[in-house]
């Protein structure tokens, strides 16, 4: 009995820590499953996920005021599925504003928010799921490549095949003499 009861304890000090972190970035992730439901017309709701983050201090402008703030700059990806079987990954840079908790969109870049988003900008933008593109790739063959060379195959007035015939036919008939 006491094993269960320690046992209990430390797993429940070794979960603390990080569902603390869960409710941070919980608030994070809906503002920004928020912004990609507003800009994605095909959005997959309640797909975002936030991949990386940095926290920073940078200067914020908000009509005619600037202010220095906390933020944290995070790296979201969602969803967009087209016809139930096109799968896109949307990746995005955010700003956070930690004090007001929403979404910035005026940030004067300190260095630290300049290395994340070089680290990730070859990420950020829309890309096809590799299985959709496996689909695609193979609607595309069976659409444009497949009904000349099953007509090649299947009609006997076919150019090609009638020129192999006359081939073979004088070919024969070259061989018999």
């Amino acid at each position: 009995m006491k094993r269960i009861i320690f046992f209990l304890i430390l797993s429940l000090l070794w979960a603390a820590p990080f569902t603390a972190l869960a409710k941070g970035n919980q608030d994070i992730t809906e503002a920004v499953n928020k912004e990609f439901k507003k800009n994605l017309t095909y959005y997959k709701d309640n797909s975002a996920e936030i991949l990386d983050s940095i926290t920073t201090s940078a200067e914020i402008t908000e009509g005619d005021t600037k202010q220095t703030k906390n933020i944290k700059v995070v790296l979201a990806e969602g969803k967009e599925v087209r016809d139930s079987i096109f799968y896109f990954d949307v990746k995005q840079i955010y700003y956070y504003d930690l004090d007001d908790q929403k979404l910035i969109d005026s940030v004067t870049k300190n260095a630290q928010i300049k290395n994340f988003e070089k680290k990730y900008k070859d990420e950020v933008g829309k890309q096809i799921n590799p299985f959709s593109l496996a689909i695609f790739m193979i609607a595309l063959f069976i659409t444009i490549i497949a009904p000349p060379v099953f007509g090649t195959l299947f009609n006997k007035n076919s150019s090609s095949l009638s020129y192999r015939l006359q081939f073979e036919q004088a070919n024969a008939g070259m061989y018999k003499n």
